[in-house]
């Protein structure tokens, strides 16, 4: 590995691990459940799996072997990240990030439907989350469509609540 491809795995993985860091401040503090609801106790389990899903994307991203068309997949999930045009926007504190959260997920949805097994292994060897990406994956996948309908409800109390 030559020096400055040394110097951008130390960034990306300083940006993990700060990302990481600020997650797990949120999780421990349990100040934001007070102010959106119970649902975000259920939420913040998922929302440790961000930076996992952010670190995943850009290690598949640098990967030789990744298909130009999954490669496209993370352009569109990456631009929708640094876009300061939200769904929930990012300052509400880790509210903020469940659309980002779900852009991911959705993302990886795709790319492991669309994938052979060789990018499927790929996949499963570059993830740094702690539980299988693929189940991780499913069970986000059903637990933000259940949570949907209290999104909304959550910001209104949360911005009531900031007064």
């Amino acid at each position: 590995m030559s020096n400055s491809e040394e110097k951008k795995e130390k960034k990306y993985n300083d940006f993990y691990q700060r990302l990481r860091i600020k997650i797990n401040r949120w999780v421990t503090t349990g100040k934001l459940h007070k102010k959106t609801g119970r649902w975000t106790d259920k939420f913040m389990q998922y929302l440790l799996v961000f930076p996992d899903l952010v670190h995943l994307m850009i290690k598949l991203f640098g990967d030789k072997g990744t298909p130009a068309r999954i490669k496209g997949y993370i352009v569109i999930a990456f631009t929708y990240l640094i876009s300061p045009i939200d769904i929930i926007p990012d300052f509400i504190p880790a509210a903020g990030f469940i659309d980002d959260l779900l852009v991911l997920v959705i993302i990886m949805n795709k790319i492991i439907n669309s994938v052979d097994e060789p990018v499927l292994e790929r996949i499963k060897s570059l993830w740094a989350g702690e539980a299988d990406v693929f189940n991780k994956v499913k069970e986000i996948t059903e637990t933000m469509n259940a949570l949907t309908a209290e999104i909304p409800r959550s910001i209104y109390n949360f911005m009531k609540n900031k007064k």
